[in-house]
């Protein structure tokens, strides 16, 4: 199905950086349903990323830190996330670098950048 959404600022102003529809449908052929089908597996796998990089920080353990981040940082990227991509590009440099001094400061980062897109993609969801 060929896209109908606006292309100004990837589909809506308030997304900014969060979502960028236009970049994201590019990407996949402009098959809009396909874009669709990827955001229910986002939202279906991004809770038991961020649950895993949260586990990690918790335990220290800096290589489930970077196989978690960087899951993340490749949905994220398939939705032109790029705040969300952002953040978990840091959190996977963080573990490679095996210093968590930072961690606890991304993982707040990681959180509100993902429940910013959450709101992104619900809204980009309920458009027809």
């Amino acid at each position: 199905m060929k896209s109908t959404i606006p292309t100004r600022s990837g589909g809506d102003p308030r997304w900014g950086d969060t979502l960028n529809v236009k970049d994201a449908l590019e990407r996949l052929g402009n098959d809009e349903e396909l874009l669709r089908d990827i955001i229910q597996i986002y939202l279906e796998d991004s809770p038991a990323m961020i649950e895993r990089i949260h586990a990690a920080v918790a335990a220290a353990d800096a290589n489930d830190l970077q196989r978690a981040a960087h899951s993340l940082k490749g949905l994220a990227a398939t939705l032109s996330a790029a705040e969300v991509v952002g953040v978990a590009q840091r959190l996977e440099h963080i573990g490679a670098s095996r210093n968590l001094t930072d961690a606890g400061s991304a993982v707040e980062d990681v959180d509100g950048r993902v429940a910013e897109l959450n709101e992104a993609v619900q809204a980009f969801l309920r458009r027809k």
